[in-house]
């Protein structure tokens, strides 16, 4: 049996390489996300400097509480979570309904612009409330619970793609979205969302969240350059609903990615 704290090191650096910068561990991954899982088990040895085999892999890769990955004949590959560009392969049928978490604040702009991927493509939504009542309470302290009509959806045209734990679509229309119940028993200690969280009032002819520069991303607010807001134009709708975040909060996905580099870092000053 793999010792814990190396399944944790093996799945954090999973995230980082198939999700985000396969260069930086020299694999390449293909079109639809697959790696060659010798040429990831090579990376994980190098890069952990442990003795990384493949039993230690597939236990990590199903030690989680959800499946992430997908281990199928000598390849492996994430199933979602991605910012790298990657082809989603073959639309599915999706359930009636499907559910994403948003910072009640952001309802407003889910019910104006709709709900689209940001520096995910697609949006990842959740199987049910509760799963997405479990993401909301990582990304904000008061979240909203938004239903989508998914297999209406899927009448009219939309896409959708089963990655087992979730569903993903490339962008859902407001009409096909339904607000639901909103909660206040996120994490207290999520910055941002809180009392202490005060808002500048806009710019004249600027909404807040223009002003402020912020680009709603399924649970996420990054700060985007200002030369990129301004370019936007006031009226061009933000991206929403790239909550992967949906259930998963991707294992904490940034904060896998920063532990990551601050490792490299640490390895570079040594």
């Amino acid at each position: 049996m793999t010792h814990p704290a190396l399944i944790e090191r093996i799945t954090r650096s999973l995230a980082y390489m198939l999700r985000h910068q396969p260069e930086k561990f020299d694999v390449e991954v293909d079109a639809y996300g697959w790696a060659d899982l010798e040429e990831v088990i090579r990376a994980l040895n190098e890069r952990l400097g442990e003795g990384v085999i493949e039993d230690d892999v597939l236990e990590a890769v199903e030690s989680g509480d959800r499946v992430r990955y997908e281990v199928d004949a000598g390849r492996i590959r994430a199933l979602y979570g991605h910012s790298i560009e990657i082809e989603p392969g073959d639309a599915a049928k999706p359930p009636e309904h499907l559910y994403l978490a948003v910072p009640a604040r952001d309802v407003e702009r889910a019910k104006r612009f709709g709900l689209r991927g940001g520096r995910r493509r697609f949006v990842h939504l959740a199987l049910s409330e509760e799963d997405a009542c479990e993401a909301g309470r990582r990304i904000a302290r008061e979240y909203t619970v938004l239903r989508i009509l998914a297999l209406e959806a899927w009448e009219e045209g939309v896409n959708f793609y089963d990655r087992k734990s979730l569903f993903l679509a490339e962008e859902v229309p407001t009409h096909l979205l339904e607000v639901g119940e909103t909660y206040h028993d996120g994490d207290p200690q999520v910055p941002g969302r809180g009392e202490d969280d005060r808002r500048r009032e806009p710019r004249r002819g600027r909404p807040a969240y223009e002003e402020r520069g912020e680009r709603f991303r399924g649970g996420e607010r990054h700060e985007e350059e200002e030369e990129e807001e301004d370019a936007g134009g006031e009226d061009e709708p933000r991206d929403l609903g790239d909550s992967e975040e949906h259930a998963d909060d991707e294992e904490n996905e940034e904060l896998e990615v920063e532990a990551h580099e601050e490792g490299e870092e640490g390895e570079e000053g040594d």
